[in-house]
């Protein structure tokens, strides 16, 4: 996987959390689910948030690798690049259908 495609799954976990309500993304819940290394999952939310598609306050200390966050939101670019499957793909190099998202670990959501 490259850091863009890391990028565009775990946008596409906090889009799922933001739009059914499950409550607030953070290093833990992203380490616990994806079951990946810290240092990966920590690159990929910094890109996210430097091409704006979120935004997070970056806090004090680390959880494994991953740097303490708060999610404040999904920007408008973020929700936009989701939900157009064209624009999807070009900025994360993979096909999204937000009827059925599937995740590389293997969580799935309809």
């Amino acid at each position: 996987m490259t850091i863009k495609s890391d990028a565009g799954e775990i946008l596409l976990f906090m889009y799922d959390f933001y739009v059914n309500d499950k409550g607030s993304v953070n290093p833990e819940k992203l380490l616990e689910t994806t079951k990946w290394e810290g240092n990966r999952i920590d690159r990929a939310v910094k890109y996210l948030k430097e091409i704006r598609a979120i935004d997070i306050v970056l806090t004090m200390g680390n959880h494994q690798g991953v740097q303490h966050f708060i999610l404040k939101k999904i920007t408008p670019l973020g929700i936009n690049t989701v939900e157009d499957q064209l624009e999807f793909k070009k900025n994360f190099s993979f096909e999204v259908n937000l009827g059925l998202l599937k995740f590389s670990w293997g969580a799935s959501e309809k």
